[in-house]
């Protein structure tokens, strides 16, 4: 240990005397954490304001700690509850004391530095009950372009890593304007994460509320988990929200992190919240919320944020807007259509699986292409080619002997173009066969590993057997870090033969396996990167090295991260239910889009669902078992056929367009109808997609404001396309759907 590591030794005793008043007297205002990392509510604030462009702050005068906030326009107060105020946790972690925190609420402001756009509050050292250490904090709270931006910096002149970062804390809110009249969005794929945060707070179990004495949950800004990097409470009766975003745009591990206090309550009818009758006279109710970076940081100047807030009228829409224009000016997703980003269909197959069983040699592959040719399906998934077969293996992606030569491989490839139909490979990045000879001897270098011990994060999917179906006997695979050049090389290379090979293209699976942290001790990156910027790093290499080969090579990738949508083109995805709980993904990327996949021939209003998000029809006919063509599965391959010559006819609206939610058309119809409705992008053009989900027919009337008595094109599957005028009335038949176009 460096003495450096900490400043002269201060007794607990001396520590609550020099800090006196930042303790509560007595339990009722304390609110502390077992694990050292609870914040703490203070009894007896001084606070002092500061005026900016925006609104007005309110810190406590010896934390620093930001207890207020009053926002101009809209008028809003955000903080009600001033002694939840906050503004970082910073934890040290020491041999045999991981939950070493360092929090705001215990440190002693040394000076406070005004300016005319906001103020930062400087700290120069950090303490608590057991140690001060040499680290010296800024904490900057600044008015920018219509939000106000928290950032932090530390100066780290010990020894000792700084290993989680909780800051841009908002606490002690209690909903805008009306709690139970406040919404929240946390955005997933197709979810909310957290749809009911200020009525049914679902602080989650086995390391949610375990160790603390509060109810707590968070997110993970990643691939498979929290999928945007901005959220939004807002209260639809008063049309005012508050956006609250992660604006760093560097590529590691973030996290959002929610805390009710001082608990809530299970098993009830209704709202989850303490109210004031269920606490003692003067506890304080409160959410606290904040942003979570993970750095591992050694000796030295870390900087993180910032962390944006806003508040604005309107709902979350208006809140996607304000994210999407500060995504705008750090990454590029618009760009002119890959061929598969114009793709409107797929057909998957899996050609062999990971219990050996061959269903289609290569020479069958150009039949199977033929038959999705028949239903203007144009792009061919491939999946299980590779030896191993699909789900084992990995990653080898070399063509399997099983299913014949290398000659014969590339023959079928490139009868498949010939049939005017785009092979897909379906391939890995970051995912590895535990059980090969090449990750024992050489791959397991690169695999992700535990910080206590080498541990591997293993995982499988089994198809060929009941016991590998039921999870018992299935391959295993592991995480292996693209982040390591030499692993990295070694995939693009093997991909890279593969478009030589007569590949247009790759769906890479799994790749949204990112919110992991990485303590590999070879890692050349920390391990809140690992993942998140070896992920991008490979797209780029594979983008890059395959176009050398075929300039119109593609990507598609099970990956939802906003910061992959640059170099993927759609991504590889499921959505079963009738509604999406949240459109948001879409509303906010309408360049992007995703897979709906239909398995069984019954699969039609999955399909609806695709005209009706704007998404890629992938049908995977009995399980990806056979072809469009199989008995079963034709009339459900001649309504897709429908469906693309409907959306082709307005496709720069339907599939190139702005998608808009439900915002802009009024429909009116029974319980199992639905609508959206969709905007030209570029060009001038607007469509309202209405589906029937129900088993009855039923009749639909469609407006939009300012279109009474103005043409309409109406199309529907197997029949003639009409024209109205709005208001159109439709009839729709059970499990289909239509399209009202603009003429």
């Amino acid at each position: 240990m460096s003495r450096d590591d900490h400043l002269p030794p201060v007794s607990r005793r001396t520590f609550l005397e020099v800090t006196a008043g930042l303790f509560a007297a007595s339990s009722r205002t304390a609110v502390r954490g077992d694990a050292g990392e609870g914040s703490v509510a203070i009894p007896n604030l001084k606070l002092k304001e500061f005026e900016n462009p925006l609104c007005t702050l309110r810190l406590d005068s010896l934390t620093g700690n930001l207890c207020g906030i009053t926002w101009k326009d809209p008028k809003l107060e955000i903080i009600q509850e001033p002694r939840l105020g906050e503004n970082f946790r910073l934890r040290f972690p020491r041999p045999g004391y991981e939950a070493n925190y360092f929090l705001s609420s215990q440190q002693v402001v040394s000076h406070i530095e005004q300016r005319l756009d906001g103020v930062t509050c400087h700290y120069d050292s950090l303490r608590n009950a057991r140690e001060e250490i040499n680290v010296k904090a800024a904490y900057h709270l600044r008015a920018v372009e219509g939000r106000l931006e928290l950032s932090l910096e530390i100066e780290n002149a010990t020894e000792l890593p700084l290993a989680e970062v909780f800051f841009g804390i908002i606490g002690g809110q209690n909903g805008l304007i009306n709690r139970p009249d406040t919404q929240s969005l946390v955005p997933g794929l197709y979810s909310n994460r957290a749809s009911g945060i200020f009525q049914g707070f679902a602080g989650s179990y086995g390391g949610g509320n375990l160790g603390i004495r509060y109810s707590a949950q968070g997110f993970l800004y990643s691939g498979f988990d929290m999928v945007m990097g901005w959220t939004e409470f807002y209260n639809p009766r008063a049309k005012i929200g508050l956006y609250y975003a992660y604006h760093d745009p560097e590529p590691r591990l973030a996290g959002i992190y929610y805390e009710l206090r001082p608990f809530t309550k299970t098993a009830v009818v209704g709202d989850k919240w303490p109210t004031p009758a269920d606490v003692p006279a003067g506890e304080p109710i409160g959410l606290t919320m904040g942003w979570l970076n993970f750095p591992y940081a050694k000796k030295g100047t870390s900087r993180f944020g910032p962390v944006a807030l806003q508040v604005h009228h309107g709902d979350w829409h208006e809140g996607s807007a304000l994210y999407r224009q500060w995504f705008d000016q750090h990454f590029q997703v618009r760009r002119p259509p890959t061929w598969l980003r114009k793709e409107m269909a797929w057909q998957s197959v899996i050609i062999s699986n990971c219990e050996d069983e061959v269903l289609y040699r290569c020479k069958d592959w150009p039949k199977l292409a033929a038959d999705a040719r028949k239903y203007d399906v144009t792009t061919f998934e491939i999946l299980g080619w590779n030896v191993g077969g699909i789900d084992r293996g990995y990653p080898q992606y070399t063509p399997d002997p099983r299913l014949g030569t290398h000659e014969e491989f590339r023959q079928a490839l490139a009868e498949i173009r010939r049939l005017g139909v785009h092979p897909l490979l379906f391939a890995n990045i970051q995912v590895a066969d535990t059980a090969t000879p090449l990750f024992q001897e050489k791959l397991n270098r690169f695999a992700v590993r535990g910080e206590w011990a080498p541990d591997y994060l293993l995982m499988g999917w089994g198809e060929g057997t009941i016991s590998a179906r039921l999870s018992l006997t299935h391959s295993n695979m592991t995480i292996v870090s693209p982040a390591h050049p030499e692993f990295r090389k070694f995939l693009v290379d093997q991909l890279v033969e593969r478009v030589k090979d007569g590949g247009q293209g790759f769906q890479l699976d799994k790749a949204g396996i990112t919110s992991l942290l990485d303590f590999n001790p070879d890692l050349p990156t920390s391990p809140d990167r690992s993942l998140p910027e070896g992920m991008l790093q490979a797209y780029a290499d594979i983008i890059r090295k395959a176009r050398e080969v075929d300039p119109e090579v593609a990507i598609a990738s099970e990956m939802f991260w906003d910061r992959a949508f640059p170099f993927v083109d759609v991504s590889y995805a499921r959505m079963n239910e009738i509604d999406m709980p949240t459109p948001a993904l879409k509303y906010t990327f309408p360049e992007w889009t995703s897979t709906i996949c239909a398995e069984a021939p019954g699969d039609f209003n999955v399909m609806n669902n695709g005209m009706r998000y704007g998404l890629v029809w992938a049908v995977q006919p009995r399980h990806y078992n056979d072809s469009m063509e199989e008995a079963l599965t034709r009339p459900l391959s001649r309504y897709v056929q429908e469906l693309i010559r409907i959306r082709s006819k307005y496709k720069d609206v339907l599939f190139f367009g702005r998608f808009r939610d439900t915002l802009g058309a009024e429909v009116k119809g029974g319980p199992d109808v639905r609508h959206s409705v969709f905007e030209g992008m570029d060009k001038p053009g607007k469509a309202c997609v209405v589906v029937n989900f129900g088993n009855e027919l039923e009749t639909a009337e469609v407006t939009w404001p300012g279109g009474e008595g103005s043409p309409v094109e109406v199309l529907m599957p197997f029949q003639p396309d009409t024209v109205q005028t709005l208001p159109a009335t439709i009839r729709l038949a059970p499990r289909t759907c239509a399209v009202i176009a603009q003429k």
